[in-house]
């Protein structure tokens, strides 16, 4: 038995579907009874799926879903820093677009379907805290016909999703059950509330990019011309950074700046953001 762990850590200054998840719900009630903790609760969220939602003594407040254990609110002062597309669809039957959604056991494109099967799957209550006012909630995925139906072995992942004053803490562990091993690639794609015009990128100059709009199969050098701030941002887009291992993104969100250190490594995944005015990499 092998596990493996994955965590992320926020502080404000962060194809075609081949198969599809039946709609399969827990509902409201057995999912409460799943958590005994005072500022835990479970209610019920848009299109009627359950939803935890949970709420710090120190007036912070965050919420997911069990349909696809998908963070969709984190408020601090009552302003949301995570961002939901307004098309997104609670119906169960298709991924939430926004928040925090699940990458596993395959991230981007790849033989199974887009982002692999968590983020459209039903995950369920293992465990709930409250420590010195600041609740967490632990969610379970295991596999079933479905989950074999793309990917043949047997797991458990564990998701935990702690919230503290200004801080979110999300945790996934993934644990080999099967008796044989496995390889998988994961990610929490989280989508942070931020207007393009005002968004910049740092650390990409002279670093080859691949940008899905207009030509991708033509890579181009990334400039750091802009104010002297970065690559700003000028339309939605998605870019692929090529043989690089550490980048500074700079946002300027809705309410708060921040600085996001994207640090991969060949064994390690990890995302730290800091509230700092400056940083430097190497």
């Amino acid at each position: 038995m092998v596990a493996v762990s994955m965590t992320c850590f926020f502080s404000p200054l962060t194809s075609p579907i081949k198969h599809r998840r039946v709609n399969r719900f827990s509902g409201v009630v057995m999912a409460s009874s799943s958590v005994s903790v005072d500022n835990v609760k479970v209610t019920e969220g848009l299109g009627n799926l359950p939803k935890v939602v949970l709420t710090s003594a120190h007036g912070s407040e965050a919420e997911l879903y069990l349909y696809g254990g998908c963070v969709t609110s984190w408020k601090v002062a009552s302003k949301d820093l995570l961002f939901v597309r307004p098309d997104a669809v609670f119906t169960g039957q298709k991924p939430i677009s926004g928040g925090v959604p699940h990458c596993f056991p395959q991230f981007g494109p790849g033989p199974m379907q887009q982002h692999g099967f968590a983020r459209n799957s039903n995950w369920t209550i293992v465990k709930s805290e409250n420590v010195e006012g600041n609740p967490s909630i632990t969610l379970e995925l295991k596999d079933d016909s479905y989950t074999r139906s793309m990917w043949d072995y047997s797991f458990q992942a564990l998701f935990k999703v702690t919230l503290e004053k200004s801080t979110l803490s999300t945790e996934l562990n993934v644990t080999n059950t099967d008796g044989k091993p496995f390889s998988f690639t994961t990610a929490l794609h989280t989508y942070f509330s931020a207007l393009a015009s005002e968004a910049s990128l740092r650390g990409l100059k002279g670093c080859k990019t691949l940008n899905k709009d207009p030509d991708p199969k033509n890579p181009v050098e990334s400039k750091e011309e802009r104010f002297g701030m970065g690559c700003l941002i000028s339309s939605i887009v998605l870019q692929c950074i090529l043989n690089y291992l550490t980048v500074f993104e700079i946002y300027k969100i809705k309410y708060l700046d921040f600085v996001a250190l994207l640090s991969k490594f060949s064994h390690d995944r990890v995302v730290r953001i800091e509230p700092i005015s400056e940083a430097s990499t190497f």
